[in-house]
């Protein structure tokens, strides 16, 4: 009997020091947001992602859910990872990590938006971020498959010595035709569909033996994917 009057006394004990620490938790000022800072931005504006975190200066730092706030932020195109960090007292970090413009895309509205590498489409293009990128055009924009071989171009692009990313500026798509790639001079070539890597490093080759021999192509045509139909300024 001593025994069971003993533990009942050791559970009143934990109780009341439990409803101890939850009312400092909750009442507690050292358990308060009384700043809220947000680290990773260039394009996002801090307003708008402490608006989408649903964060609020004087709420309790401890029970709000991290995944929630994550997700919420996360739908901005704009973010691609979020880590939310607490340090007491009173202070919650938002990290953020931007996805990087890789082309502009005509949208079906008539709008342009910057595009990601992995094709994601951001916000719509501006003079802050800048214009200078390859353009995605076409009515094949909408198929997946077209516009992921006209990204694959352009990630190729970025460690070629001979059609490099600066010399694109467009890329159109279309359903029939497929790829077909413009350069900043005036150089066209003609991709097809399909089989997008082996007909690349044939374009290179074709263009590296055009400068081996001072001869600039003005068309090149590789769409057959066996073998290339090639027109020079001469």
């Amino acid at each position: 009997m001593k025994g069971k009057k003993q533990i009942f006394l050791i559970f009143i004990f934990l109780g009341c020091v439990f409803s101890v620490l939850l009312f400092a938790v909750l009442r507690l000022d050292f358990f308060k947001i009384n700043q809220i800072e947000v680290m990773g931005i260039k394009r996002v504006s801090e307003k708008e992602v402490i608006k989408r975190s649903g964060l609020i200066l004087g709420k309790n730092m401890v029970f709000f859910s991290d995944s929630d706030v994550i997700r919420e932020i996360l739908k901005n195109p704009w973010i691609t990872d979020v880590h939310i960090k607490r340090e007491f007292p009173g202070r919650v970090i938002i990290e953020i990590k931007e996805a990087e413009p890789f082309c502009i895309v005509s949208g079906e509205d008539g709008e342009l938006y910057y595009m990601s590498e992995l094709g994601k489409r951001l916000g719509k293009a501006n003079f802050s971020v800048g214009l200078d990128f390859p353009l995605l055009t076409g009515e094949g924009i909408g198929n997946p498959k077209l516009l992921e071989e006209a990204l694959e171009i352009l990630r190729f692009s970025l460690r070629s010595t001979v059609l490099t990313w600066k010399e694109i500026s467009e890329i159109n798509t279309n359903p029939i035709y497929g790829i077909t790639v413009f350069s900043t001079d005036g150089r066209r070539v003609d991709f097809g569909q399909e089989n997008i890597e082996k007909k690349w490093y044939r374009v290179e080759r074709i263009i590296s033996h055009a400068r081996g021999i001072n001869l600039t192509e003005k068309y090149i045509n590789i769409s057959s994917g066996n073998m290339g139909v090639v027109d020079f300024k001469l």
